[in-house]
């Protein structure tokens, strides 16, 4: 009685050739320094001297930030060099990937690597190099008047903030917004690799899926003709080119619930950041201490780029169901 291997030898013989081929593929197109290609690149590189030297002064150790940003960011960007080897990503930043894998599913795994290593360079920053003698700790004249304008005072700014901070429960970034729409500045949290960048094209949900009749919903998901919610692959014809092409710049805007904002600073609320410096419970003392090592004349810098602000109050009723339904919670993979 003759017995079938349970396996023919050409699988075997297919799965050598495969991982030979895409072993060659590689080695053809990996770019000569991967980690620096896919690593975000410092403003001030100063700055990052001193934190690789001394830590963050008055803030975090000297081997907490080598552990929490040199190490992070060249894991990342290794992970991002083997998801983009061999494919026409493969010469795109960190940035350009986040944006552009936003709302991939498929690649969940890019985006969420990508979007961190973005955070992480936009947090530290954001960051004081010198201690508050030689950098004094107050915003400038566009951020004061701008805090002033639409928190009342600084120490409304950071009673408002550090709670929101504190109240985010589990993993993720709180981020002072310019809001383009009311041209007033906002309080956003995101959770885990979330992003607020309108490149990104995070989501604001404004349906309560909890009323949302599931025939119906069925029906968009087949046929996104019968779609009355104005989505994406609604508003925007696919395939085409110049300003509003589905590679311009104008294409965010077409996504459903766009939140047209800039972020001018971010608290890292991931627990790799905080527990190392302050401990476990030690979330409270870690936001107070970034409250006093924030670098005002970044902020100032990003605010000046991001446009001007809108003189008139903008007041909560108005920001804040923004904020509200504004949604981004991609797991990291």
């Amino acid at each position: 009685m003759n017995i079938r291997p349970p396996t023919r030898p050409q699988s075997f013989l297919r799965a050598i050739v495969r991982q030979s081929q895409f072993q060659c593929r590689r080695e053809h197109t990996a770019p000569k320094d991967w980690k620096l290609l896919k690593s975000p690149s410092w403003q001030n590189q100063s700055k990052k001297e001193v934190f690789d030297k001394y830590g963050v002064p008055g803030f975090l150790e000297q081997k907490v930030f080598h552990e929490t940003y040199q190490k992070y960011i060249e894991h990342l960007a290794s992970r991002l060099n083997e998801f983009v080897a061999g494919t026409a990503d493969e010469g795109a930043s960190a940035d350009d990937l986040h944006k552009r894998y936003a709302h991939v599913a498929s690649k969940a795994a890019l985006y969420n690597h990508a979007a961190m290593a973005i955070h992480t360079q936009f947090f530290f920053e954001g960051l004081a190099h010198a201690p508050a003698s030689a950098i004094p700790r107050v915003p400038g004249i566009n951020t004061k008047k701008a805090i002033e304008t639409h928190f009342d005072s600084l120490d409304q700014l950071r009673s408002e903030f550090l709670e929101t901070a504190d109240s985010l429960f589990g993993n993720g970034f709180v981020w002072l917004m310019l809001l383009r729409d009311g041209g007033g500045l906002g309080i956003l949290a995101t959770y885990n690799a979330g992003s607020p960048w309108p490149g990104a094209a995070p989501r604001r949900d404004h349906r309560d899926m909890a009323n949302i009749d599931a025939r119906q919903l069925a029906d968009e998901l087949q046929d996104p003709r019968r779609s009355t919610a104005g989505s994406y692959s609604n508003g925007v014809s696919q395939g085409t080119a110049g300003s509003f092409g589905d590679f311009s710049a104008n294409r965010v805007r077409f996504f459903e619930g766009h939140l047209d904002a800039e972020p001018l600073l971010c608290v890292n609320l991931w627990q790799h950041q905080w527990i190392p410096d302050f401990g476990l419970f030690g979330r409270k003392d870690y936001l107070t201490a970034w409250w006093d090592t924030i670098d005002w004349g970044v902020v100032e810098n990003r605010l000046s780029l991001a446009g001007p602000v809108n003189d008139s109050r903008l007041r909560p009723s108005q920001y804040e169901p923004l904020m509200n339904r504004f949604q981004q919670d991609r797991p990291v993979v």
